[in-house]
């Protein structure tokens, strides 16, 4: 009798919990709904989304991750009013405030908030207000510090370059137009390019008190138009600004300091690649991966560098790193393959889109010829890259440009650069950089060294490097 009375009892108390839990669920309510990122028209996945009460009646606040369909939900909210909205590393890093969205919570309903990151002419707008940017171009948004402490510079001037490609209807030759500008930080460190080109490599490089970095190249994309490049840029002396190398003789000099690097380059599913070159660009000395893919180097420059990773087989990986004086920076790369199979092939007889090149090569006693069927097996960044894998020939890199120079009783000397049948070295010795041209638009290439029988035209008596540019 007792026990009965005792269970009674219980069953009495757990009704009343219940009827309390379902008098308190009555009370609260819930908002919910959708994240979508316009930029790309589709869901925002892994948002945070934050409602926080908007009067004094309701202190409350929650927060609620979306999922893969950019859905969120937060519950047990007191009835009342509240602001909505989240979070997103996109605006964060454009410094771009959303002004929330306002909502009111009824007791046991669901209010739907519906939010989205702006458009991409909306954030464009944003980033530089009152600039009028044109179909096809971007911006190149971020933030420079130093190396040593980590916080803002402010006067660091940083200049950008760029190619921008035409075509010629009468010759049916592609041309190309060098286009250069600058900006400086303020007093935050914050600097902003407005108008460079989108879908286009541009060469950056800060300067500063004298002092110049390493060339860094940024891709702004077609659909947001907007490309965030946060750098650091170190106090100790990295080159000289002024510094380029004599005509007749190579800069062989290179940059150096008290920073680390290590990581592991790995392939496809995370195999680790052996024997893969690892150098940071511009500086002294290179290593080769371990067969578990590390590598490690030491005595390298502070500051945002350029780490370069190749094997053949891969793509050339040019990753950009944050190194530090006396710290060690882990950094592990991945490499893509580049083996490609072909199915059968009928190959018939076709006449050379370079008749020129062809020409040369028939009756060329020396140099090296790099026609289409080469061109295609070659990987690189730069033409340079390509240009240094031939014997006999150097490129040394200063200020953002890219000399070639070949050997010529014993002393180094600059190698004249040709495209499309133009000789581009002038009359104060000045050329343009073999990198002024991309790969992707290059046809075929004739290289011939010092002291190698090279067409009368071309030769200025170090040899030359004759580019011809698709057609």
């Amino acid at each position: 009798m007792f026990g009965t009375a005792r269970a009674l009892g219980v069953a009495i108390a757990l009704c009343g919990f219940a009827s309390a839990a379902r008098a308190q669920a009555s009370t609260l309510g819930t908002i919910e709904g959708t994240v979508t990122d316009s930029v790309h028209a589709r869901p925002l996945a892994g948002a945070r989304v934050l409602a926080i009460g908007a009067d004094a009646a309701t202190s409350a606040r929650g927060v609620a991750t979306t999922d893969t369909a950019g859905r969120y939900r937060i519950d047990s909210l007191p009835a009342g009013r509240y602001v909505v909205g989240f979070e997103s590393p996109l605006l964060d890093s454009l410094e771009v405030t959303l002004t929330p969205r306002a909502a009111t919570v009824a007791p046991g309903a669901a209010a739907k908030v519906e939010l989205a990151l702006p458009p991409a002419a909306k954030l464009r707008a944003a980033v530089c207000p009152g600039v009028d940017l044109p179909t096809g171009t971007g911006i190149i948004f971020g933030q420079v510090v130093s190396a040593e402490t980590a916080g803002p510079l402010a006067g660091v001037a940083l200049a950008m370059r760029w190619r921008e490609l035409g075509f010629d209807r009468k010759t049916l030759r592609a041309s190309t137009e060098e286009r250069s500008a600058s900006v400086t930080t303020d007093a935050g460190g914050w600097y902003r390019m407005c108008g460079v080109p989108t879908g286009t490599w541009v060469s950056m490089q800060l300067q500063h008190d004298g002092q110049a970095g390493p060339v860094i190249r940024a891709l702004v994309d077609d659909t947001l138009g907007i490309a965030i490049w946060h750098l650091s840029f170190s106090s100790a002396p990295v080159q000289p600004l002024a510094a380029t190398a004599a005509p007749d003789r190579a800069d062989t000099s290179a940059s150096s300091g008290s920073a680390a690097l290590s990581g592991t380059v790995l392939g496809p599913a995370d195999a680790p690649v052996e024997g893969a070159e690892v150098r940071v660009r511009g500086a002294r000395g290179a290593t080769r991966t371990d067969a578990a893919g590390r590598y490690a180097l030491a005595g390298l420059p502070a500051g945002t560098q350029v780490l370069e990773v190749r094997r053949v087989g891969y793509e050339i990986a040019e990753p950009s790193v944050e190194l530090r004086s006396g710290e060690t920076t882990t950094r592990d790369v991945h490499l893509r393959r580049v083996i490609v199979t072909l199915d059968s092939m009928r190959v018939v007889a076709t006449r050379s889109k370079y008749p020129e090149f062809a020409d040369h090569q028939k009756l060329a006693v020396g140099g090296l010829f790099l026609g289409p069927d080469r061109l295609m097996r070659e990987r690189g960044s730069f033409t340079s890259d390509i240009i240094e894998k031939l014997p006999g020939f150097r490129v040394v890199r200063t200020g953002g440009r890219a000399t070639v120079y070949s050997i010529r009783y014993g002393v180094p000397c600059r190698v004249n650069v040709v495209i499309d049948g133009v000789n581009v070295l002038t009359s104060d010795r000045s050329a343009v950089s073999v990198d002024d041209v991309q790969p992707t638009e290059i046809g075929a290439i004739e290289a011939y060294r010092a002291g190698e029988i090279a067409p009368e035209t071309y030769d200025r008596g170090c040899g030359a490097v004759v580019i011809w540019t698709k057609r």
